[in-house]
Order: structure tokens, then C-alpha cells, then sequence
């Protein structure tokens, strides 16, 4: 497959994307967008809670010890590799969401789960819990840095950039037009319709996932390759 993948996501994500792309056979290209560091937090009572919300493994690699106090508590999180951290880390996993913290909740049984703790990022976006109560303790941050020589070399040829959040989107059409880098030579492949529009218009080619993980991601890069 000849053109390479870029991998924008925090390291420890980017790894397990690259594993599985160099598996299918890619070329990648590992450059991290933003840098992921734990966030001093204190603990809720674990007795007030009846459900644990995770939206992201970061919140299991950030959380540190504290976590030990939530591991009686059932766990509702996004996408498999949240999942598959959780587990790992000996929570267990009751409800696995694919298309987001939102689409998550929504389908939950309306009596079960009257008040969830969601462990997240200093930088989420907003969930309706509906009738439930929904406490936010931030428990990491990602840090925005600049894009890197590995990935500015990268985009000199025709790349296949992989976006997992709007929130890379955006820093990385500011780092485009500040290396002035054209979209227009670059396919982008989006977790979803909002890291679609966060991505903009102007690329050679913007595909959406049809879910919010790695395995449909990397669907659409294995479908523009053979079409290419």
C-alpha cells in the first residue's frame, strides 16, 4: 500500500492504531498532535455512585491509584480499546459504547444507573445524562504541541492523515496553515461527522467512519488504497 498513514493521537493510542495498520499492511508514520499527562484529582466517595463512565483509556493510564477505589463499580465505557484498558486494569467492563459518550447513555435502561462518576480529560465535550446524575472529575489533560518534523516530512507526499477528535482536527489544520502545508494534496480519514467539520473542507478526500474506532478507520484506508 503505497501511500503511508499518519498517526496524530496521543502516543500511547497512536501505538495501538500503528500495530494494527502495520498488520493490514500499511506504511505509518507516528507523530503525536498533543501529549497526554495525569492531573492531580481528588476522589469522590465511591458509595455515591452506582456506574463508572469512561470515554477514554487515557483516564486508566492518567488515573493512577486512586482508581482503586472504583473497581466494585460497574463500568460504562467508549469504544473497545477503553474497554479493553478498563479490563486489563481489572475493571469490569458492563457496557461497551460505539459511537460515543453520548449515543452510550442514550441507550441505557432508563431505571439503571442513577448517578454515574465520569472520569475524564480536562478538555471533554458535554454529555445529557437525561434523568441521571453525571459528576465530571478530570483526571488527565492533553496537551496541544506543534507537529513534528517526522509528520511535516511526511506531508510533502500524498498522506493518508488519521483523525480521531475534533480537537486534533483543528490543531492540525492551524499547524497546516501556519506551515502552510496545503489540505488539498492529503486524504483525511474522521472518527465522525464532527471531526469532519472540524477537519474542514479542502482536502483530496475526507472520509467519515462508520464508527469510532480503529477498525473502521483503518476499513476506509484499506478502501481509498485499493481504489487508488
Amino acid at each position: 500500500m503505497s501511500r503511508p498513514l499518519l498517526i496524530l493521537r496521543p502516543l500511547e493510542g497512536a501505538l495501538q492504531t500503528e500495530k494494527r495498520a502495520r498488520e493490514l499492511g500499511f506504511q505509518t508514520v507516528v507523530d503525536p498532535l498533543f501529549t497526554v499527562e495525569p492531573v492531580q484529582w481528588s476522589a469522590p466517595a465511591v458509595q455515591d455512585y452506582d456506574g463508572l463512565l469512561l470515554t477514554s483509556a487515557n483516564a486508566v493510564v492518567c488515573g493512577g491509584a486512586q482508581l482503586d477505589a472504583y473497581r466494585s463499580l460497574p463500568v460504562l465505557a467508549v469504544g473497545q480499546s477503553t474497554a479493553q484498558a478498563a479490563e486489563k486494569n481489572r475493571f469490569n467492563v458492563l457496557e461497551t459504547g460505539q459511537s460515543g459518550g453520548q449515543q452510550l447513555l442514550d441507550e441505557l435502561v432508563a431505571d439503571r444507573y442513577r448517578r454515574l462518576l465520569w472520569l475524564a480529560g480536562e478538555q471533554h465535550s458535554a454529555l445529557d445524562a437525561g434523568e441521571r446524575q453525571l459528576d465530571i472529575v478530570p483526571v488527565y489533560r492533553s496537551r496541544a504541541i506543534a507537529l513534528g518534523e517526522t509528520a511535516v516530512a511526511c506531508l510533502q507526499a500524498e498522506t493518508i492523515v488519521l483523525i480521531h477528535s475534533a480537537r486534533a482536527g483543528r490543531q492540525l489544520v492551524s499547524e497546516l496553515d501556519r506551515l502552510k502545508i496545503a489540505k488539498s494534496r492529503h486524504h483525511a480519514l474522521v472518527f465522525s461527522a464532527k471531526v469532519a467539520d472540524a477537519a474542514g473542507p479542502g482536502w483530496k478526500s475526507l472520509h467519515i467512519a462508520d464508527r469510532p474506532d480503529d477498525e473502521s478507520l483503518l476499513s476506509l484506508a484499506t478502501r481509498l488504497c485499493q481504489s487508488g
